[in-house]
């Protein structure tokens, strides 16, 4: 979008909000409610016939017993969320596999190298539930499983190394 364009973009909508949200937008077809309505589930089916994950997007928006009456600002706010709990679900699965490594290094300067594969281990059944996670969204392909499969991988290096060193090899 050039400024100019950009700039009366930003002067329509701020003066005549009122008027765009109670319009029919052409490219989507949606209409848009300038108000909140109980159209909160007709809302939801138009505005995911559009998404790329359609029925992620249907199921995961009215999940939110909100959304039955929520307009579009509503319903992006719950995507956001929903997001947001799911990215933090994620990042917790991963800082748990950190933490794992974390206790398996100081396993290992204790030589307790049967500590060191048990935590590695949990670390990888960390990893792998994230990844699991994702099988569970139908459409969905997690975009994690180049690195989650490297640090499985570097994870089993360390503990065939710690085999060696237990003197399990």
């Amino acid at each position: 979008m050039n400024t100019i364009s950009g700039v009366f973009f930003i002067l329509i909508l701020a003066f005549w909000p009122h008027q765009i949200l109670a319009q029919e937008d052409q490219d989507l077809g949606l209409i848009i409610p300038n108000q909140k309505s109980s159209l909160g589930e007709e809302l939801i089916a138009q505005v995911c016939d559009h998404a790329i994950y359609k029925d992620l997007c249907i199921s995961s928006l009215q999940s939110v017993p909100e959304s039955k009456d929520a307009d579009l600002f509503e319903l992006t706010t719950i995507a956001l969320k929903l997001a947001a709990a799911n990215a933090t679900e994620i990042k917790n699965m991963f800082r748990n596999a950190l933490d794992r490594i974390e206790d398996s290094l100081k396993a290992l300067e204790s030589k307790g190298y049967n500590d060191v594969n048990t935590w590695v281990t949990a670390a990888m059944a960390d990893a792998e539930s994230c990844e699991e996670g994702f099988l569970d969204r139908p459409g969905h392909k997690s975009p994690l499983t180049g690195r989650s499969t490297i640090f499985n991988q570097l994870c089993s290096t360390a503990l065939t190394i710690t085999n060696f060193l237990s003197g399990s090899v």
